[in-house]
């Protein structure tokens, strides 16, 4: 899909060249599958019913075709409760499988047994989260060699390698481990039969040894390779037929895996359906460069496959902050950002046009289990264990908190002046205060002390810390002064310097420890709460209780310290916050939180909010480009509402780039925003544009087409629209105040502000009028006056962050851009994994 340099440290992006070897598999028998079932529907959401013992259970996934690397949802009824004390019987077990038999996958084939270590985070039998196959089996076809003592495992038989023809060695291989599978071990059945988890399905640049998504090229036609979702459900029946009561000193826990053939033979199987990966455009397409921040990112993916369908162009998007994409908006290139060029930066001979393509916002995205530890609670509390929080509030003052280093767990070691705060948001009394449903249900481990939050912020970033600023409470505490409960701000962060475009973590301390025989080994605060690359890391992150977390050891082979990934939080036990954007958080299905907006209303971000958000918004000092309204009045409105524009300088493009991007605005503002799931369509989380932006776009896009090359004087206007109607303008006419100058990062100032009189430049008003031709580029909404020659200080530092990982990746003679219609990298390692779909 999209192809994107994310900001990355220098060592996650050259782990993306690790090689590794390979091994392989064996045959299964006849799964219950949804080939069977009726015929999916148009969500291609697919349920199929289990036999035997599980003949009672329903299964049902949200989505099983045109997937990416996404979240999709697990739910069942008819299930077995599971016991409150532990996974000790009736649950399920999920894992995804590659596999060409159109009966469905073989148990060599799937992706389990990389979470066995996690077992010591609740009560599981000895050998549920493994590979391993114990006697007693009578359906059983692995067996140990005749006078071996070694155990017996299912290996793995990856995608493209040949099939292995004995047993495996371990749950160890060459294509995943803790860090990288997908698998959910254990899932929970609550006590009325029902059941919901939240499975990350993966492509080949996740998980290479499944190849889900890889190009498949069918009578000319590409296509993504399929996969499949497996449930293994488990009753309270061992595979040597015993049943398990735990009376007369017989077990009363499962011990054996999933893949133990008698186990297997119970399977559920669910085709997956997948885009392709990396092949959205026939290869040779036209190329054309976009760049921009992230929050456009999971639209233009989605509209490509549509742009070069036909011989259209193919775009390559370059991931970059706002402020370096608005630096090279000028150079023949698209850029799209969500505050405008300051006018003083603007060449005076290359006058800039603005379209909107995109609504969204900033969102606070959660994955909190509920987790009850006393046994002797009530047994309405014990059902909602492992059951994710669906709800959160938030004010601006608890969000201080976060973004600070205020609670004491998001330090290493803890400090003093900190002595007295809270160990993390959800023990803040304040929090609980508000959001009184999670008492007595989360744990220490899940104490939430910070946010998952990108290392290169952007305008969205800067919207935050207005929106927190604005709040006299929060103000005061970021100045020093205590809350009602007597919690402080981290020292090292008290006075920050705001509205900034980023995350300030200037609490660096570390602690040393020693082992048994002296050896040193330093651990830092960004050790244990690192910076994630971008959004889409944090969100993916998050979702899979995965806190980026590392901890340093030394190595007495190296004879020198070591740092390792700290383990995922084991499924049910997961606490973790990322700051994201609305379409991320939905593409990873992470419910965020509802922020208190100025009228005194708690919002969650919803389409209707967002709506309320983008009607608040207030001219910019740039015509044609609205600013965010953090302190909005409506009380309907979600305060971190945000749009993307997309921004060039016409006079700057040949006549091949103008109608390349004269056809994705057009596409942008027309078919592109009609919402769905289906490529070319508009990713949940984004809302589609108002008419009058829509139309601001599809004019802004004529007047790039035929204005390339061309001075702003040009006499030579475009042709007339026909069919629209109106009357166009430069929108000084404003409803309710001024266009004042711009605040801090672009953003208006004027607190009464006031939205167009009639339309927005380039929009049109309603049909009442004789029709109007498409203004001339001087009448565009376009900025004009001197050029400033230097960036802004961050931009500075965000360019040269750049340039230093482009350089490392050059050294190794990698490939940095992914075009959509490129060719896949095939990525294969032991442990990060790229997170692009």
């Amino acid at each position: 899909m999209v192809g994107v340099i994310r900001h990355r440290t220098v060592a996650a992006l050259l782990a993306m060249m690790l090689a590794t070897t390979v091994v392989g598999g064996l045959l299964n028998s006849p799964p219950v599958s949804a080939a069977a079932a009726d015929p999916a529907p148009p969500d291609s959401a697919v349920t199929v019913s289990g036999r035997g013992d599980f003949a009672n259970l329903k299964v049902t996934v949200s989505q099983t075709k045109n997937l990416i690397n996404q979240t999709v949802r697990v739910s069942w009824t008819g299930g077995t409760p599971t016991p409150s004390t532990g996974f000790t019987l009736n649950f399920l077990q999920i894992m995804q499988c590659w596999g060409d038999d159109p009966a469905g996958p073989d148990r060599t084939q799937c992706q389990f047994g990389g979470l066995t270590a996690l077992g010591s985070a609740t009560t599981v039998g000895p050998f549920v989260l493994s590979r391993q196959i114990e006697d007693g089996d009578p359906e059983e076809t692995l067996k140990q060699p005749a006078g071996s003592s070694s155990q017996v495992y299912v290996p793995f038989w990856a995608v493209g390698t040949d099939k292995p023809t004995g047993s495996g060695t371990g749950n160890t291989n060459d294509f995943f481990d803790s860090q990288v599978t997908n698998e959910i071990p254990v899932a929970r059945t609550h006590g009325d039969g029902t059941g919901e988890e939240f499975f990350e399905v993966e492509t080949v640049r996740q998980a290479a040894g499944l190849g889900c998504g890889e190009p498949v090229v069918t009578s000319g036609s590409t296509t993504g390779r399929s996969c499949w979702l497996v449930i293994v459900p488990r009753g309270n029946k061992e595979v040597n037929g015993s049943i398990l009561t735990g009376a007369n000193g017989q077990a009363s826990y499962l011990e054996t895996s999933p893949l133990s053939q008698s186990n297997w033979d119970q399977r559920i199987v669910v085709p997956l359906g997948f885009q392709p990966v990396g092949q959205a455009c026939p290869i040779g397409a036209p190329e054309r460069s976009l760049l921009g921040h992230e929050l456009a990112i999971e639209a233009v993916s989605s509209w490509q496959p549509a742009l070069c369908a036909g011989g259209g162009a193919l775009f390559s998007y370059t991931q970059l902050p706002d402020d370096v994409a608005r630096s090279q908006a000028q150079d023949a290139r698209l850029a799209l950002v969500t505050n405008p060029i300051p006018p003083d930066q603007v060449r005076a001979d290359h006058p800039l046009v603005y379209a909107p393509v995109g609504l969204s916002g900033l969102t606070f995205a959660f994955n909190i289990d509920h987790q009850v530890f006393d046994n002797n609670a009530p047994a309405a509390d014990l059902a909602l264990n492992g059951q994710r929080f669906t709800s959160m509030k938030l004010t601006p003052l608890l969000v201080a908190k976060l973004l600070t280093q205020s609670y004491r767990y998001s330090l290493v070691p803890y400090e003093d002046a900190l002595k007295n705060n809270p160990i993390g948001l959800l023990s803040d009394p304040e929090f609980l205060d508000l959001n009184p449903e999670y008492k007595g249900f989360t744990s220490v481990e899940q104490s939430v002390p910070d946010a998952l939050v990108q290392l290169n912020g952007g305008d969205v970033t800067s919207l935050l810390w207005s929106w927190v600023i604005a709040d006299p409470d929060a103000r005061a505490f970021l100045a020093g002064n205590p809350d009602k409960f007597g919690m402080v701000v981290n020292p090292s962060n008290k006075n920050l310097p705001l509205p900034t475009s980023t995350f300030p973590r200037n609490d660096q301390g570390c602690t040393t420890s020693k082992d048994d025989s002296g050896n040193p080994a330093t651990t830092c605060n960004l050790d244990v709460h690192p910076y994630a690359n971008d959004m889409h890391d944090a969100a993916r992150s998050a979702s899979r209780g995965d806190s980026l977390a590392r901890q340093n050891t030394f190595d007495t082979t190296l004879h020198q310290q070591v740092s390792t990934k700290i383990a995922r939080q084991f499924i049910g036990f997961q606490g973790l916050l990322a700051v994201v954007d609305a379409a991320t958080a939905a593409r990873y299905d992470l419910p965020t939180a509802q922020l208190l907006n100025a009228a005194g209303n708690y919002v969650a971000p919803t389409p209707e909010s967002l709506l309320a958000g983008e009607a608040a918004m207030k001219p910019s000092a740039v015509a044609g480009v609205l600013a965010s309204a953090p302190r909005a009045s409506d009380p309907a409105a979600y305060p971190l509402t945000a749009l993307s524009y997309a921004v060039t300088a016409p006079a700057t493009l040949d006549a091949a780039a103008g109608k390349d991007y004269a056809a994705f605005l057009r596409y942008a503002a027309g078919p592109g925003q009609q919402q769905g799931l289906d490529p070319g369509q508009l990713p949940l989380g984004m809302v589609p544009l108002p008419d009058p932006l829509k139309a601001q776009t599809i004019a802004a896009a004529t007047t790039i087409e035929t204005q390339t090359s061309k001075s702003p004087t040009s006499p030579t206007g475009p042709p007339p629209i026909t069919g629209i109607t109106g009357t166009t303008g430069t929108n000084q006419a404003l409803i309710g105040g001024t266009n004042t100058p711009a605040g801090t990062n672009g953003t208006a100032t004027n607190p009464g502000g006031g939205r167009p009189a009639a339309t927005l430049p380039g929009a049109v008003a309603p049909a009442s009028g004789p029709p109007t031709q498409v203004p001339s580029l001087a009448q565009q909404p376009v900025v004009r006056g001197r050029r400033t020659p230097s960036l802004p200080a961050p931009a500075v530092g965000a360019l040269l962050l750049v340039i230093l990982i482009a350089g490392a990746l050059a050294a190794t003679s990698s490939p940095v851009i992914q075009l959509f219609g490129g060719g896949r990298l095939r990525h294969r390692r032991k442990e990060v994994t790229p997170t692009e779909q």
